[in-house]
C-alpha cells in the first residue's frame, strides 16, 4: 500500500501558510480537514507528527489552530517527508523466506543498496525544494 502521508502533510502546511498570508494567525484544524478533504483524526495525527518535528505550533481553544513554527522559506520538503513517513519509500518483501532457496535468502541483501540509493536520491531532491515554492505557485495561480 502506498502512503499519502507526505502529500497530505504538505497540503496541510501549504494551507496553513496560504491562510497566514491571508491574515490568519492560527488556521483552524477544521478548515485544514475540509481543505484536505479527509478525516479530521488523520489530520490531527499528522499535526502531532509535524509538531514533534517542530514544523508547526498548535494552539487549542477559542481562536486556536495551527501556524508554521518558522517561515515557509526555511522549511524544506525533506523535513516534511521525514516527519510523517514511516520508513523508506521502497520496502522489502515481508513474506517469510524459503530457506532452501538462495534467491529468497539473498534478496534483502542485494536490494538494500538499491533501496538506500533511492531513498537518498529522494531526500536530496526534497531538500532542494522549499515549502514556500509550493505556496507561491498556488498563490500566483489564485492571483494573490
Amino acid at each position: 500500500m502506498k502512503s499519502s502521508r507526505f502529500a497530505v502533510a504538505a497540503h496541510i502546511l501549504v494551507s496553513v501558510e496560504y491562510a497566514t498570508r491571508g491574515g490568519e494567525v492560527y488556521f483552524p484544524s477544521t478548515a485544514i480537514a475540509a481543505s484536505v478533504n479527509t478525516n479530521p483524526v488523520f489530520v490531527r495525527e499528522l499535526l502531532r507528527k509535524l509538531s514533534k518535528a517542530k514544523l508547526v505550533v498548535t494552539k487549542e481553544g477559542k481562536g486556536g489552530g495551527v501556524q508554521l513554527a518558522r517561515p515557509a522559506s526555511a522549511i524544506n520538503l525533506a523535513e516534511i517527508y521525514l516527519a510523517v513517513e514511516e520508513g523508506p519509500v521502497l520496502k522489502h518483501n515481508t513474506r517469510s523466506k524459503d530457506l532452501c532457496c538462495p534467491v529468497s535468502c539473498s534478496m534483502d541483501m542485494v536490494l538494500d543498496p538499491v533501496v538506500s540509493e533511492v531513498e537518498s536520491a529522494l531526500l536530496d531532491i526534497l531538500r532542494e525544494r522549499k515549502l514556500c515554492e509550493l505556496v507561491n505557485k498556488i498563490a500566483g495561480k489564485a492571483g494573490k
